[in-house]
């Protein structure tokens, strides 16, 4: 028995678009904001993690703080994106909101990516690849390219193909381990440990919710 095509991927009408594009635009200035609001203060090393001379001025500070705040907003908002994808098959709405908040995430995380390679380092990829400051800088430069082609093909090609289903749980994997890893593991501060914990904890839930609901439509 033939298994009949999977409908193309659901784009997101204007009210899930519109709530992702606002949280987006309020998280990055309030990341701004906060840059603004703290370059006076220490919040972040001017050393590199594991001691040593400081690999940055402070009169870049804001800058860094801008880097580390804009990576938080783009946690917030891919918390509802990880979530949601386990229920895109069964529900159009999730399908749609988890688009919504996939490409809104991408949108702020490419700006602490051009925050981070540009105003950081100035685009000295000689810099950055041998700074303890990037834990991973060719392992976060494939993941912001897959994560673009990603949502490229969501957008535009909408093929639910089981490739582009088996990469796209592919980069989310490999965003939940990212993000996971530089907030909980690697994060300065309480706060940023907190933001990683907590987008663990909402995905393990989510996962919880999903199997369940699976389960239930077996057992009908």
């Amino acid at each position: 028995m033939n298994t009949p095509p999977r409908s193309p991927t659901p784009r997101p009408d204007a009210r899930p678009l519109a709530r992702a594009s606002a949280a987006a635009a309020l998280l990055l200035l309030l990341a701004f904001a906060a840059a603004w609001w703290t370059r006076e203060l220490p919040l972040f090393a001017l050393t590199p993690p594991g001691g040593g001379a400081a690999d940055m001025l402070p009169s870049q500070r804001q800058d860094l703080h801008t880097t580390f705040f804009t990576i938080w907003a783009a946690l917030i908002l891919v918390v509802p994106a990880l979530c949601l994808l386990p229920f895109r098959d069964r529900s159009d709405t999730a399908a749609r909101y988890w688009l919504a908040f996939w490409t809104a995430s991408l949108v702020v995380f490419l700006v602490h990516f051009y925050w981070a390679v540009v105003v950081i380092f100035g685009n000295d990829w000689s810099r950055i690849l041998h700074t303890p400051r990037v834990s991973a800088p060719r392992l976060d430069t494939v993941f912001a390219v897959w994560w673009v082609a990603d949502v490229l093909i969501a957008w535009l090609w909408r093929s639910e193909a089981l490739w582009v289903r088996l990469q796209r749980w592919g980069v989310h994997a490999l965003a939940l381990v990212l993000f996971f890893m530089g907030a909980a593991r690697e994060g300065e501060l309480a706060a940023s440990r907190t933001l990683g914990w907590l987008l663990a904890a909402g995905v393990v839930v989510s996962a919880v919710l999903a199997l369940r609901n699976h389960r239930r439509a077996r057992a009908a």
